[in-house]
């Protein structure tokens, strides 16, 4: 596990490299700002190296042909193909959610907003990353899909304060990426705030024992210099799962264990679901 040392010294080099071509003028104005940023709680740092990596990320794929140049789904058309989405993560979503509103908590460059748009009333998103959100409007826009609502996340939340709004709430290939209980525990429970009574959950993690660059579910991995594959979290057991979500309030857990979709290093997946 890298040190907290090395994560300063990594964010601190990105940080030189981005001030270099910057005037004097500016960089007094914003030399508070990193004084500030050196200091932030352990907590705030690793959801500020989430969000340059997915910023980083974003701004180097477009989504406005066919052919996609994608570097953050990573696999972007066998993602978009993955039979288990339909069958796990929206098994109870039947005709009558297309007079219901959902969520994509992650949605990234809006894939699932564009596949799953005719299933229900409108699809908004949420993202940590302002370039994700910008793709994801482009992507919209190439597919004729009318542009929801997009909030951008500060990684440990959903980026809107509305509360009982959303019938259902879904993620995929998102959570796994977060290898910080405290973090994951909290956007369980801003999910929690913004679902309707009676609205439902409906979400992917990786499912398996110890493999390289993964922490156990419990973990909270502050330290952690990457994301998105670099280092990521797992369940081993259900019931890690299933004790938080009735912690927050959930009911009506169940789960289903299957192999791992496209581009995942982990043998499984699980994909879960609750009710408020």
């Amino acid at each position: 596990m890298c040190s907290i040392f090395l994560l300063n010294f990594i964010l601190i080099e990105k940080l030189i490299v981005a001030l270099q071509p910057i005037q004097l003028s500016t960089l007094i104005k914003i030399f508070p700002k990193v004084i500030k940023w050196i200091f932030l709680s352990k907590d705030k740092k690793y959801l500020y190296m989430q969000k340059v990596a997915y910023q980083d990320a974003a701004n180097n794929s477009t989504y406005n042909a066919d052919k996609k140049n994608d570097f953050v789904v990573g696999s972007y058309d066998e993602q978009n193909k993955w039979e288990d989405y339909d069958k796990y993560l929206m098994k109870y979503v039947d005709k009558s959610f297309q007079e219901k509103i959902a969520l994509d908590f992650a949605c990234g460059p809006g894939r699932n907003i564009i596949k799953y748009n005719k299933w229900f009333k409108r699809i908004d998103g949420c993202d940590i990353s302002q370039n994700n959100l910008n793709n994801a409007k482009e992507n919209l826009t190439y597919h004729k899909t009318p542009l929801p609502n997009l909030y951008v996340t500060n990684g440990d939340d959903l980026g809107m304060e509305q509360e009982n709004y959303y019938d259902f709430i879904f993620s995929s290939i998102a959570m796994q990426h977060i290898c910080v209980h405290k973090i994951r525990y909290s956007i369980l429970t801003c999910m929690y705030k913004a679902l309707k009574k009676g609205g439902r959950i409906s979400i992917q993690m990786a499912f398996g024992t110890f493999r390289e660059n993964s922490a156990g579910y419990y973990e909270n991995c502050f330290n952690a210099t990457g994301t998105n594959g670099s280092y990521d979290t797992r369940v081993e057991d259900p019931n890690e799962v299933k004790k938080d979500l009735e912690n927050i309030g959930f009911k009506d857990f169940e789960y289903w264990i299957r192999p791992a979709g496209p581009g995942d290093a982990d043998t499984n997946w699980i994909f879960f679901t609750a009710s408020k």
